[in-house]
Protein backbone atom coordinates (compact mmCIF):
# COMPACT_ATOMS: atom_id res chain seq x y z
CA UNK A 1 0.00 0.00 0.00
CA UNK A 2 2.92 2.51 0.83
CA UNK A 3 4.54 1.28 -1.96
CA UNK A 4 2.21 1.81 -4.31
CA UNK A 5 1.58 5.41 -2.91
CA UNK A 6 4.81 6.40 -2.98
CA UNK A 7 6.50 5.06 -6.56
CA UNK A 8 2.70 6.20 -7.87
CA UNK A 9 1.45 3.04 -9.23
CA UNK A 10 -1.42 4.55 -8.37
CA UNK A 11 -2.16 7.91 -8.35
CA UNK A 12 -6.48 7.72 -7.40
CA UNK A 13 -6.89 5.88 -4.00
CA UNK A 14 -8.72 5.79 -0.64
CA UNK A 15 -7.28 4.49 2.61
CA UNK A 16 -9.61 3.27 5.33
CA UNK A 17 -7.77 2.78 8.11
CA UNK A 18 -7.40 2.70 12.03
CA UNK A 19 -7.08 5.14 14.54
CA UNK A 20 -3.39 5.97 15.91
CA UNK A 21 -2.54 3.96 12.05
CA UNK A 22 -0.41 7.04 10.91
CA UNK A 23 -1.99 7.77 7.95
CA UNK A 24 -1.38 11.88 8.54
CA UNK A 25 2.27 10.59 9.44
CA UNK A 26 3.05 8.24 5.87
CA UNK A 27 0.61 10.09 3.54
CA UNK A 28 0.48 13.33 4.10
CA UNK A 29 3.67 13.83 5.60
CA UNK A 30 6.05 10.92 4.00
CA UNK A 31 4.94 10.75 0.79
CA UNK A 32 4.29 14.38 0.19
CA UNK A 33 7.71 15.09 1.56
CA UNK A 34 9.70 13.14 -0.63
CA UNK A 35 7.96 13.55 -3.88
CA UNK A 36 7.96 17.56 -3.32
CA UNK A 37 12.06 16.71 -2.77
CA UNK A 38 12.72 14.77 -5.81
CA UNK A 39 9.77 15.89 -8.30
CA UNK A 40 10.57 19.54 -9.64
CA UNK A 41 7.30 21.86 -10.58
CA UNK A 42 5.53 19.83 -8.19
CA UNK A 43 2.14 21.48 -6.51
CA UNK A 44 0.51 19.80 -3.82
CA UNK A 45 -2.44 20.75 -1.98
CA UNK A 46 -3.93 19.53 1.68
CA UNK A 47 -7.28 19.68 3.45
CA UNK A 48 -7.61 18.63 6.44
CA UNK A 49 -11.24 17.65 8.33
CA UNK A 50 -10.29 20.27 10.46
CA UNK A 51 -8.22 23.28 11.28
CA UNK A 52 -6.01 20.97 13.89
CA UNK A 53 -5.97 17.81 11.75
CA UNK A 54 -4.03 20.04 8.74
CA UNK A 55 -1.79 21.08 11.50
CA UNK A 56 -0.70 17.28 12.19
CA UNK A 57 0.18 17.11 7.88
CA UNK A 58 2.14 20.28 8.81
CA UNK A 59 3.96 18.45 11.68
CA UNK A 60 4.26 15.70 9.71
CA UNK A 61 6.47 17.21 7.05
CA UNK A 62 8.26 19.16 9.62
CA UNK A 63 9.05 15.94 11.15
CA UNK A 64 11.22 14.70 7.88
CA UNK A 65 13.10 17.78 7.97
CA UNK A 66 14.10 17.61 11.49
CA UNK A 67 15.19 14.00 11.06
CA UNK A 68 17.01 14.77 7.84
CA UNK A 69 18.35 18.06 8.57
CA UNK A 70 17.97 19.31 4.80
CA UNK A 71 15.45 21.95 5.21
CA UNK A 72 18.34 24.39 4.46
CA UNK A 73 19.47 22.80 0.99
CA UNK A 74 16.07 22.00 -0.32
CA UNK A 75 13.54 24.75 1.19
CA UNK A 76 14.02 28.45 -0.38
CA UNK A 77 12.90 29.41 3.30
CA UNK A 78 11.78 28.07 6.78
CA UNK A 79 8.46 26.05 5.87
CA UNK A 80 5.52 28.04 7.09
CA UNK A 81 2.12 26.11 8.77
CA UNK A 82 0.41 26.91 5.66
CA UNK A 83 2.52 26.46 3.12
CA UNK A 84 5.97 25.55 2.11
CA UNK A 85 8.16 26.06 -1.06
CA UNK A 86 11.32 24.15 -2.09
CA UNK A 87 14.04 25.58 -4.54
CA UNK A 88 13.26 23.18 -6.94
CA UNK A 89 9.73 24.75 -7.38
CA UNK A 90 7.62 22.37 -5.76
CA UNK A 91 5.02 24.15 -3.21
CA UNK A 92 2.96 22.62 -0.89
CA UNK A 93 -0.56 24.23 0.50
CA UNK A 94 -2.68 23.30 3.30
CA UNK A 95 -5.87 24.44 3.26
CA UNK A 96 -8.20 26.41 5.76
CA UNK A 97 -11.87 23.59 5.41
CA UNK A 98 -14.09 26.04 3.49
CA UNK A 99 -15.66 26.22 0.35
CA UNK A 100 -13.45 29.40 -1.02
CA UNK A 101 -10.23 28.23 -0.12
CA UNK A 102 -10.58 24.85 -2.23
CA UNK A 103 -12.48 26.31 -5.03
CA UNK A 104 -9.09 28.35 -6.46
CA UNK A 105 -6.20 25.78 -6.83
CA UNK A 106 -5.26 23.28 -9.19
CA UNK A 107 -2.30 21.53 -8.01
CA UNK A 108 -1.34 18.70 -9.80
CA UNK A 109 -1.78 16.17 -6.01
CA UNK A 110 -5.20 17.28 -3.88
CA UNK A 111 -4.56 14.88 -0.75
CA UNK A 112 -7.95 14.88 1.72
CA UNK A 113 -7.23 13.85 5.41
CA UNK A 114 -10.06 12.09 7.91
CA UNK A 115 -12.70 12.55 4.65
CA UNK A 116 -15.35 11.93 7.16
CA UNK A 117 -14.78 15.12 9.23
CA UNK A 118 -14.60 17.32 5.80
CA UNK A 119 -18.16 19.39 4.92
CA UNK A 120 -20.01 17.80 2.48
CA UNK A 121 -20.09 20.95 0.44
CA UNK A 122 -16.48 21.92 0.95
CA UNK A 123 -15.10 18.39 0.31
CA UNK A 124 -17.12 18.20 -3.52
CA UNK A 125 -15.72 21.50 -4.21
CA UNK A 126 -12.14 20.24 -3.54
CA UNK A 127 -12.49 17.14 -5.82
CA UNK A 128 -12.12 19.57 -8.92
CA UNK A 129 -8.82 20.43 -7.90
CA UNK A 130 -6.39 17.88 -9.20
CA UNK A 131 -5.08 18.97 -12.76
CA UNK A 132 -1.85 17.52 -14.63
CA UNK A 133 0.98 19.64 -15.90
CA UNK A 134 4.24 19.97 -16.29
CA UNK A 135 4.66 16.51 -17.18
CA UNK A 136 2.86 15.03 -13.91
CA UNK A 137 -0.51 13.43 -13.97
CA UNK A 138 -3.07 14.23 -11.84
CA UNK A 139 -3.18 12.23 -8.16
CA UNK A 140 -6.34 12.29 -5.69
CA UNK A 141 -5.89 10.29 -2.60
CA UNK A 142 -8.38 10.21 0.42
CA UNK A 143 -7.59 8.13 3.53
CA UNK A 144 -9.33 8.48 6.99
CA UNK A 145 -10.97 6.35 9.42
CA UNK A 146 -14.63 5.62 9.04
CA UNK A 147 -17.13 6.02 11.94
CA UNK A 148 -20.06 7.92 10.13
CA UNK A 149 -22.96 6.44 8.89
CA UNK A 150 -24.14 7.59 5.09
CA UNK A 151 -21.02 9.55 5.90
CA UNK A 152 -18.45 11.24 3.15
CA UNK A 153 -16.21 8.09 3.64
CA UNK A 154 -18.80 5.36 2.79
CA UNK A 155 -19.94 7.44 -0.25
CA UNK A 156 -15.89 8.41 -1.33
CA UNK A 157 -15.75 4.14 -0.80
CA UNK A 158 -18.62 3.54 -2.45
CA UNK A 159 -17.91 5.52 -5.56
CA UNK A 160 -14.42 4.39 -5.80
CA UNK A 161 -15.82 0.73 -5.64
CA UNK A 162 -17.93 1.63 -9.09
CA UNK A 163 -14.94 3.12 -10.84
CA UNK A 164 -12.32 0.56 -9.83
CA UNK A 165 -10.56 2.92 -7.70
CA UNK A 166 -8.31 0.97 -5.50
CA UNK A 167 -9.55 1.39 -1.95
CA UNK A 168 -6.98 -0.23 1.12
CA UNK A 169 -7.98 -0.71 4.06
CA UNK A 170 -5.83 -1.83 7.54
CA UNK A 171 -7.09 -2.28 11.15
CA UNK A 172 -4.85 -1.74 14.66
CA UNK A 173 -3.43 -5.27 14.15
CA UNK A 174 -1.25 -4.25 10.77
CA UNK A 175 0.11 -1.28 13.24
CA UNK A 176 0.46 -3.27 16.61
CA UNK A 177 3.68 -4.27 18.75
CA UNK A 178 4.21 -8.00 19.11
CA UNK A 179 2.63 -10.44 21.32
CA UNK A 180 5.42 -12.51 21.87
CA UNK A 181 5.28 -12.19 26.05
CA UNK A 182 1.90 -12.96 26.04
CA UNK A 183 -0.02 -16.16 26.67
CA UNK A 184 -3.39 -16.84 24.36
CA UNK A 185 -5.32 -18.06 26.78
CA UNK A 186 -5.02 -15.17 29.13
CA UNK A 187 -4.69 -12.26 26.73
CA UNK A 188 -7.28 -9.72 26.81
CA UNK A 189 -7.63 -9.30 23.13
CA UNK A 190 -8.24 -12.91 22.41
CA UNK A 191 -11.53 -12.33 21.47
CA UNK A 192 -10.54 -9.75 18.28
CA UNK A 193 -6.83 -11.29 17.81
CA UNK A 194 -6.61 -12.47 14.17
CA UNK A 195 -4.06 -15.36 15.22
CA UNK A 196 -0.65 -16.42 16.90
CA UNK A 197 0.93 -14.15 13.39
CA UNK A 198 0.73 -11.35 15.67
CA UNK A 199 3.95 -13.18 17.83
CA UNK A 200 5.54 -11.66 14.68
CA UNK A 201 4.55 -8.21 14.79
CA UNK A 202 6.87 -5.41 14.26
CA UNK A 203 4.43 -2.41 15.06
CA UNK A 204 4.68 0.42 17.06
CA UNK A 205 1.34 0.90 18.89
CA UNK A 206 1.37 -0.48 22.52
CA UNK A 207 -0.24 -3.29 23.49
CA UNK A 208 -1.27 -2.19 26.70
CA UNK A 209 -2.79 0.97 25.13
CA UNK A 210 -5.51 -1.46 23.03
CA UNK A 211 -6.21 -3.48 25.87
CA UNK A 212 -7.13 -0.15 27.66
CA UNK A 213 -9.17 0.80 24.18
CA UNK A 214 -10.96 -2.60 24.82
CA UNK A 215 -11.73 -1.91 28.29
CA UNK A 216 -13.04 1.43 28.06
CA UNK A 217 -14.71 2.20 24.53
CA UNK A 218 -18.17 0.31 23.27
CA UNK A 219 -17.81 -2.94 20.97
CA UNK A 220 -19.27 -0.58 18.50
CA UNK A 221 -16.64 2.03 18.72
CA UNK A 222 -13.93 -0.97 18.85
CA UNK A 223 -15.35 -2.35 15.98
CA UNK A 224 -14.97 1.27 13.62
CA UNK A 225 -11.90 2.63 14.77
CA UNK A 226 -10.03 0.05 15.38
CA UNK A 227 -10.89 -2.99 13.95
CA UNK A 228 -12.01 -1.34 11.09
CA UNK A 229 -15.69 -3.00 10.74
CA UNK A 230 -18.18 -1.07 9.72
CA UNK A 231 -21.29 -0.76 11.87
CA UNK A 232 -23.65 1.14 13.91
CA UNK A 233 -22.97 4.15 16.05
CA UNK A 234 -24.06 2.76 18.94
CA UNK A 235 -27.24 4.63 19.12
CA UNK A 236 -29.23 2.78 15.87
CA UNK A 237 -32.73 2.20 16.91
CA UNK A 238 -32.13 -1.43 15.39
CA UNK A 239 -28.44 -1.97 16.21
CA UNK A 240 -28.08 -5.46 16.98
CA UNK A 241 -31.01 -6.83 14.89
CA UNK A 242 -30.50 -5.46 11.46
CA UNK A 243 -28.03 -7.43 9.68
CA UNK A 244 -27.86 -6.75 6.15
CA UNK A 245 -26.67 -10.48 4.98
CA UNK A 246 -29.76 -11.46 6.32
CA UNK A 247 -32.28 -8.96 5.97
CA UNK A 248 -31.54 -7.60 2.81
CA UNK A 249 -32.42 -10.46 -0.62
CA UNK A 250 -33.33 -10.22 -3.99
CA UNK A 251 -36.57 -11.16 -4.22
CA UNK A 252 -38.72 -8.90 -7.52
CA UNK A 253 -41.89 -8.02 -7.31
CA UNK A 254 -44.18 -10.91 -8.07
CA UNK A 255 -47.22 -10.04 -10.65
CA UNK A 256 -48.85 -12.45 -9.92
CA UNK A 257 -49.38 -12.52 -6.18
CA UNK A 258 -51.46 -10.50 -4.04
CA UNK A 259 -49.42 -6.99 -2.46
CA UNK A 260 -50.21 -5.28 0.82
CA UNK A 261 -49.20 -1.31 1.21
CA UNK A 262 -47.97 0.10 4.59
CA UNK A 263 -48.37 3.58 4.64
CA UNK A 264 -47.09 7.29 6.13
CA UNK A 265 -48.07 10.18 5.51
CA UNK A 266 -46.26 13.15 4.64
CA UNK A 267 -46.67 16.98 3.87
CA UNK A 268 -43.75 18.57 5.71
CA UNK A 269 -42.18 15.82 5.45
CA UNK A 270 -41.72 12.37 3.05
CA UNK A 271 -44.72 10.38 1.69
CA UNK A 272 -43.75 6.82 2.22
CA UNK A 273 -45.16 3.52 1.32
CA UNK A 274 -43.80 -0.01 1.78
CA UNK A 275 -44.61 -2.71 -1.03
CA UNK A 276 -45.61 -6.11 0.72
CA UNK A 277 -45.30 -9.53 -0.36
CA UNK A 278 -45.71 -13.10 1.34
CA UNK A 279 -42.53 -15.02 2.00
CA UNK A 280 -44.24 -18.24 3.11
CA UNK A 281 -46.49 -18.27 5.48
CA UNK A 282 -45.58 -16.04 8.34
CA UNK A 283 -43.00 -13.66 6.43
CA UNK A 284 -43.12 -10.65 4.71
CA UNK A 285 -41.09 -9.42 1.87
CA UNK A 286 -41.25 -5.43 1.09
CA UNK A 287 -40.00 -5.73 -2.43
CA UNK A 288 -39.84 -2.52 -3.40
CA UNK A 289 -41.29 0.84 -2.25
CA UNK A 290 -42.95 4.86 -3.28
CA UNK A 291 -40.55 7.59 -1.62
CA UNK A 292 -42.14 11.14 -1.90
CA UNK A 293 -39.42 13.79 -1.01
CA UNK A 294 -41.12 16.96 0.71
CA UNK A 295 -40.03 18.89 -1.97
CA UNK A 296 -41.89 22.76 -2.53
CA UNK A 297 -45.20 21.55 -3.12
CA UNK A 298 -44.87 18.13 -4.82
CA UNK A 299 -45.29 16.35 -1.22
CA UNK A 300 -48.55 16.04 -1.57
CA UNK A 301 -51.50 13.16 -1.02
CA UNK A 302 -52.74 13.25 -4.96
CA UNK A 303 -49.00 13.42 -6.06
CA UNK A 304 -48.49 10.42 -4.18
CA UNK A 305 -51.48 8.28 -5.22
CA UNK A 306 -50.59 9.26 -8.93
CA UNK A 307 -47.34 7.61 -8.63
CA UNK A 308 -48.46 4.77 -6.77
CA UNK A 309 -51.03 4.36 -9.82
CA UNK A 310 -48.49 4.39 -11.97
CA UNK A 311 -46.70 1.25 -10.64
CA UNK A 312 -47.33 -2.15 -11.70
CA UNK A 313 -48.77 -3.15 -8.83
CA UNK A 314 -51.67 -0.80 -8.36
CA UNK A 315 -54.54 -3.15 -9.26
CA UNK A 316 -52.42 -6.35 -7.16
CA UNK A 317 -53.23 -4.08 -3.62
CA UNK A 318 -55.18 -6.05 -1.21
CA UNK A 319 -54.54 -4.78 1.75
CA UNK A 320 -53.23 -1.20 3.53
CA UNK A 321 -51.72 -0.75 6.43
CA UNK A 322 -51.57 2.73 7.31
CA UNK A 323 -51.10 6.17 9.39
CA UNK A 324 -54.39 6.92 11.39
CA UNK A 325 -53.45 10.23 12.42
CA UNK A 326 -54.68 11.62 8.78
CA UNK A 327 -58.45 10.51 8.42
CA UNK A 328 -58.63 13.08 5.74
CA UNK A 329 -55.71 11.41 3.59
CA UNK A 330 -56.96 7.55 4.10
CA UNK A 331 -60.33 8.46 2.85
CA UNK A 332 -59.00 10.04 -0.45
CA UNK A 333 -57.28 6.50 -1.04
CA UNK A 334 -60.79 4.93 0.16
CA UNK A 335 -62.56 6.32 -2.55
CA UNK A 336 -59.89 5.21 -5.18
CA UNK A 337 -60.09 1.99 -3.86
CA UNK A 338 -64.09 2.06 -4.25
CA UNK A 339 -65.90 -0.89 -4.95
CA UNK A 340 -62.80 -3.10 -5.06
CA UNK A 341 -61.75 -5.63 -2.13
CA UNK A 342 -59.10 -3.73 -0.18
CA UNK A 343 -58.98 -4.31 3.80
CA UNK A 344 -57.45 -0.86 5.20
CA UNK A 345 -56.25 -1.54 8.63
CA UNK A 346 -55.56 1.42 10.70
CA UNK A 347 -51.92 1.24 12.58
CA UNK A 348 -51.09 1.24 16.26
CA UNK A 349 -49.23 4.58 16.87
CA UNK A 350 -50.29 5.03 20.33
CA UNK A 351 -46.88 2.89 21.82
CA UNK A 352 -44.17 3.20 19.30
CA UNK A 353 -41.69 1.11 21.30
CA UNK A 354 -44.21 -2.02 21.55
CA UNK A 355 -43.87 -1.71 17.21
CA UNK A 356 -40.10 -1.30 17.90
CA UNK A 357 -40.07 -4.76 19.69
CA UNK A 358 -42.27 -6.01 16.88
CA UNK A 359 -39.71 -5.37 14.38
CA UNK A 360 -36.66 -6.38 16.44
CA UNK A 361 -38.35 -9.79 16.47
CA UNK A 362 -39.31 -10.09 13.45
CA UNK A 363 -35.75 -9.13 12.27
CA UNK A 364 -33.94 -11.23 14.67
CA UNK A 365 -36.22 -13.72 16.77
CA UNK A 366 -35.00 -15.18 19.70
CA UNK A 367 -35.96 -18.84 18.25
CA UNK A 368 -37.50 -19.38 14.65
CA UNK A 369 -36.75 -17.88 11.34
CA UNK A 370 -36.66 -14.09 10.81
CA UNK A 371 -40.24 -12.41 9.13
CA UNK A 372 -38.98 -9.37 7.81
CA UNK A 373 -37.23 -9.04 4.53
CA UNK A 374 -36.16 -6.19 2.56
CA UNK A 375 -35.42 -5.99 -1.08
CA UNK A 376 -31.62 -4.62 -1.91
CA UNK A 377 -33.48 -1.91 -4.24
CA UNK A 378 -35.04 -0.60 -1.48
CA UNK A 379 -32.32 2.84 -0.93
CA UNK A 380 -34.74 5.07 1.16
CA UNK A 381 -35.54 2.01 3.58
CA UNK A 382 -31.84 1.17 3.49
CA UNK A 383 -30.51 4.47 4.29
CA UNK A 384 -33.21 5.09 7.27
CA UNK A 385 -32.21 1.98 8.96
CA UNK A 386 -28.83 2.81 9.66
CA UNK A 387 -29.75 6.92 10.28
CA UNK A 388 -32.90 6.16 12.44
CA UNK A 389 -31.39 6.70 16.28
CA UNK A 390 -32.11 6.67 19.56
CA UNK A 391 -31.53 10.16 22.01
CA UNK A 392 -28.47 8.87 24.02
CA UNK A 393 -29.42 11.54 26.91
CA UNK A 394 -32.92 11.00 26.82
CA UNK A 395 -33.19 7.14 25.40
CA UNK A 396 -36.14 8.39 23.53
CA UNK A 397 -36.23 7.28 20.11
CA UNK A 398 -35.28 10.39 17.44
CA UNK A 399 -38.23 11.71 15.39
CA UNK A 400 -36.54 12.24 12.40
CA UNK A 401 -35.45 10.00 9.13
CA UNK A 402 -37.90 7.46 10.45
CA UNK A 403 -40.20 7.83 7.49
CA UNK A 404 -40.16 3.88 6.18
CA UNK A 405 -39.34 2.95 9.20
CA UNK A 406 -42.80 4.08 10.74
CA UNK A 407 -44.90 2.12 7.78
CA UNK A 408 -42.36 -0.69 8.55
CA UNK A 409 -43.60 -0.82 12.22
CA UNK A 410 -47.14 -0.13 11.00
CA UNK A 411 -46.89 -3.33 8.85
CA UNK A 412 -44.93 -5.49 10.60
CA UNK A 413 -47.04 -4.99 14.41
CA UNK A 414 -50.53 -5.70 12.44
CA UNK A 415 -49.61 -8.22 9.89
CA UNK A 416 -46.52 -10.16 11.90
CA UNK A 417 -47.86 -12.94 13.65
CA UNK A 418 -45.57 -14.49 16.71
CA UNK A 419 -44.31 -17.66 16.40
CA UNK A 420 -46.67 -19.82 18.95
CA UNK A 421 -48.95 -18.45 16.19
CA UNK A 422 -50.55 -15.54 18.02
CA UNK A 423 -50.48 -11.82 17.11
CA UNK A 424 -47.66 -9.90 19.06
CA UNK A 425 -48.75 -8.17 21.75
CA UNK A 426 -47.95 -6.16 25.11
CA UNK A 427 -49.21 -6.57 28.16
CA UNK A 428 -51.35 -3.53 29.83
CA UNK A 429 -50.10 -4.54 33.48
CA UNK A 430 -47.31 -6.06 35.68
CA UNK A 431 -48.36 -9.71 36.20
CA UNK A 432 -44.36 -10.83 36.89
CA UNK A 433 -44.59 -12.75 40.77
CA UNK A 434 -43.49 -11.35 43.89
Amino acid sequence: MLSDVLLDRVLYYIIWACRAGSKTFLYGGLDTWYKSCVNPRLETKILGGSEGQSLLSYEAINTFWKLTELEKEFLVRPMLKQSGEWKNGSKISILAASSKSVRGPHPQVLKLDEVDEIDEQVYNDALSQPQGKYGYPSSLGQFSTNHNIDGQMDRAIEKAELSGTPVYRYCIFEVLESCKDYTCSTCKMSSVCPGTQMKEADGYYKISDFVQKMQTLSQGAIDRDWLCIKTGLGDAVYEEEYDENVTLVNVPLNLDAPVGLSLDWGGTDPFSAGVWQAKGSNAWVRVTEVFLPSVGMSATNPNFMRMCKEKPWWKLVNVIVYDNSRPDLINEWKKEFAGKTVKFIPADRTDIDAGVECVKNAMRPVSGAPALFVNRSCVNWRREIVKYKINQKTGQIIDKDNHTQDETRYWIQKMVRANDGGYFSILSKDVSPE
